[in-house]
């Protein structure tokens, strides 16, 4: 599924993308998202199954009940954060996940930093190097 370009990314956009993936997990998650534009599609695409793979880790091993998703562009930067309140011990040498991640970022100059003491909590933050398009993001608040 990971070469599969989800119809919600193509149409509306990172930040919605992510809503959509949130509502699926498990956790209780909020999202806040502050992108005024769009993009590229392959960037978006890399940002998603990141964020993606990356509440589906919380979900199974971070014993979190609770993740908020920051998503923000300044500076030619787009940096999210996800921040879970579970026991935390998470470790890219542990498993393929978090490796993979930061190879697909790093298609794109990117980083993951991971910081989640053993006790938790959990923080991992996505920088991409790229810049915003001027078309606009759709959202379920703006009217039609």
């Amino acid at each position: 599924m990971h070469g599969i370009h989800p119809p919600v990314l193509a149409e509306r956009g990172l930040a919605d993308a992510i809503r959509v993936v949130a509502l699926d997990c498990p956790l209780d998650v909020e999202v806040a998202a502050d992108l005024p534009g769009r993009l590229d599609p392959p960037v978006e695409s890399a940002a998603y199954f990141a964020v993606r793979e990356l509440l589906t880790n919380a979900a199974k091993h971070s014993g979190a009940s609770n993740v908020r998703v920051d998503v923000h562009h300044a500076d030619e930067l787009l940096r999210i954060h996800v921040h879970d309140d579970g026991h935390g011990g998470a470790d890219p040498a542990g498993g393929t996940g978090l490796l993979g991640i930061r190879r697909r970022l790093g298609t794109f100059d990117g980083v993951l930093d991971v910081h989640s003491p053993v006790g938790g909590p959990t923080t991992l933050t996505l920088e991409i190097p790229c810049v915003l398009s001027s078309r606009r993001t759709s959202t379920s608040s703006e009217p039609g």
